[in-house]
């Protein structure tokens, strides 16, 4: 074997080095959430018979990849000392004075803002027509609900969020109300209506689903809806996530989604619409690491976990998307045009001008 060779497998140890420690680094993460709970709820932190389960599924999925046993009962004693030592660091934040209510509290991003502000230390409650969400209490009186909250989150569907906000704005809240709808043409009205009626309104855009770690990756979005100091407000609730902070104007944020989120979905989903056509046997090609075409099976198959009404309200409920639709199809045909070019240089261009625009250095 070649130096050249060595050199290259090392290269290769060091980046699954990185994967390994990034995993380690999540999965700390995902105990230090329970060590919470568990604090919240006043429940011991150890717990043996859980600690077993853990050692056991370490063990068969060594003993199936051929890691011996002795590695496998290191690794688990590590990750659970290590997880335990964690959780007994943590600190459960004093009881801040603002009561969170968050309306669609047992959706998907409903249940993320529910435990994000309790892990704050807020007290948080639950409007939901689905029922409550466990482990939060429930007011399924609206009037009653605002009528005591400090800051009302709508997390609702799109579809539903304008008369949500109407409903809310009806009974005067006393304080900040925010919605997190990722297009804002629903909304826009009803948002602008109630900073010009004087309310504490600001509107709010997680560019994130509720799964992202660490959320100091992520970035959050913000628009002013006639009441600046309310924007103030909504930035301070969120800025011990770490995520990045955007300022978007309402008129721009649907033009600006229509590409962060409508062409790019449009893409993954023409992509999983033509392989799920094809006549070939596909899915076993998803799994190589690396491949093009199994980094977008990964991306298309994350986008086909959420529910189907998000992604077509994402296109349906946006004035920009035929916009996006136009320039797709035009993208279409320039390629097919350069490919069909017989000396290949007007696809050499697209390609550098595409890498100019991405950042590419090649030549």
């Amino acid at each position: 074997m070649s130096e050249k060779e060595i050199a290259r497998l090392r290269d290769d140890i060091a980046a699954v080095d990185k994967e390994i420690v990034a995993l380690v680094a999540k999965r700390l993460h995902l105990a230090e959430q329970v060590g919470m709970e568990k604090k919240l709820s006043g429940l011991a932190l150890r717990a043996a018979d859980v600690e077993e389960q853990v050692q056991v599924r370490l063990l068969r999925e060594c003993g199936v990849r051929g890691i011996s046993e002795s590695f496998a009962a290191s690794l688990s004693q590590s990750l659970i000392e290590e997880s335990v030592r964690r959780q007994e660091a943590l600190r459960v934040p004093g009881r801040l004075p603002q009561q969170v209510l968050v309306v669609g509290g047992a959706g998907l991003m409903g249940r993320w803002l529910t435990r994000y502000f309790r892990s704050r230390g807020n007290e948080v409650v639950v409007n939901d027509p689905a029922g409550p969400d466990e482990g939060f209490p429930s007011e399924p009186d609206l009037a009653r609900a605002v009528a005591r909250a400090d800051v009302v989150a709508v997390s609702v569907p799109m579809s539903r969020a304008a008369a949500v906000l109407e409903e809310v704005a009806a009974l005067h809240p006393r304080g900040l109300v925010f919605d997190i709808c990722s297009i804002k043409a629903p909304v826009e009205e009803r948002l602008r209506a109630m900073g010009a009626a004087g309310l504490r309104v600001a509107s709010v855009h997680p560019m994130f689903g509720p799964s992202l770690w660490p959320l100091s990756s992520g970035t959050i979005l913000f628009s002013d809806c006639g009441n600046p100091v309310a924007v103030l407000e909504a930035k301070d609730l969120f800025r011990a996530s770490g995520a990045a902070f955007v300022d978007v104007s309402l008129d721009h944020h649907d033009e600006l989604m229509a590409f962060l989120l409508g062409l790019s979905h449009l893409s993954l989903l023409a992509f999983a619409r033509a392989v799920a056509d094809s006549p070939f046997d596909l899915p076993g090609l998803r799994r190589p690491a690396g491949t093009t075409f199994s980094r977008l099976s990964v991306a298309a198959s994350g986008l086909l976990d959420d529910p189907p009404e998000l992604l077509r309200d994402i296109q349906a409920l946006n004035p920009h998307t035929p916009s996006v639709h136009r320039r797709l199809r035009q993208a279409l045909d320039d390629w097919q045009r350069a490919t069909e070019d017989s000396d290949g240089k007007d696809f050499a261009t697209m390609v550098q001008h595409a890498r100019s625009y991405f950042g590419g250095a090649h030549p």
